[in-house]
């Protein structure tokens, strides 16, 4: 009788879990999937660090009549620095 209610116990408790876990699954917050970049965008080079970045990412400035793209405003503005000296 007793070996019986602990075995009841035991299935209501697995089956109690069983449940949570799939509620937990159902209510998850779900990862967004990455962004897909196009296939052969154009890449440039900051000349300051050398980092390459994709064309669209770039901060652009002209600087002595020439295009040039830098990966931060930083890189920017030690690259305007060192061409004013």
């Amino acid at each position: 009788m007793i070996v019986r209610l602990l075995i009841y116990i035991l299935l209501g408790f697995v089956a109690y879990s069983v449940y949570q876990g799939v509620r937990r699954a159902l209510n998850a917050p779900r990862p967004r999937p990455p962004e897909q970049k196009a296939r052969g965008e154009e890449m440039v080079r900051d000349p300051r660090c050398g980092t390459y970045l994709p064309k669209a990412e770039a901060i652009e400035t002209r600087v002595a009549g020439e295009t040039h793209y830098f990966c931060s405003a930083e890189c920017r503005q030690a690259y305007q620095d060192q061409a004013k000296t």
